[in-house]
């Protein structure tokens, strides 16, 4: 008699993106970090996110595309990521587009400030969205 597989529940979101503000040592200048990364662990590879990006006027455009296998000998395991860290920024509002291999799309505001307690502040986040927007600062995390 052969047993039923067992399939974890759905998750709620595929993908994560962290937006911080934060410290260069080494450029000895600010940036701003973009970190995504799957809410998948993969069990073989730790895998690069690729992920198109574009800037243009007040909006900031990521295109999710895929993954590639991690470069090296040794594999490891773990979510699959990828980091973008803006350094010539200009505070201010922006629209923030993240498609995911142009099927998905979620858009939300971001507004960079040059305060020290709150840099980041994001809104109009969807609370239906295959990519769950969080920043360490604001409240209106999804």
């Amino acid at each position: 008699m052969r047993t039923k597989k067992v399939k974890p529940p759905p998750k709620e979101h595929e993908y994560v993106l962290n937006i911080t503000k934060e410290y260069d040592e080494v450029k000895k200048k600010d940036y701003l970090s973009f970190k995504f990364s799957t809410t998948k662990e993969f069990l073989t590879f730790q895998y690069i996110l690729k992920i198109e990006k574009k800037f243009y006027d007040n909006v900031f455009y990521f295109n999710i595309l895929g993954f590639s296998a991690p470069v090296g000998e040794l594999s490891n395991y773990g979510h699959a990521g990828y980091e973008y860290r803006m350094y010539d920024y200009t505070p201010g509002d922006y629209q923030m587009i993240i498609d995911k291999r142009d099927s998905n799309t979620s858009k939300f505001n971001l507004k960079i400030q040059n305060s020290k307690t709150e840099p980041v502040k994001l809104s109009g986040i969807s609370k239906k969205s295959f990519i769950q927007i969080k920043s360490e600062y604001d409240s209106e995390t999804v």
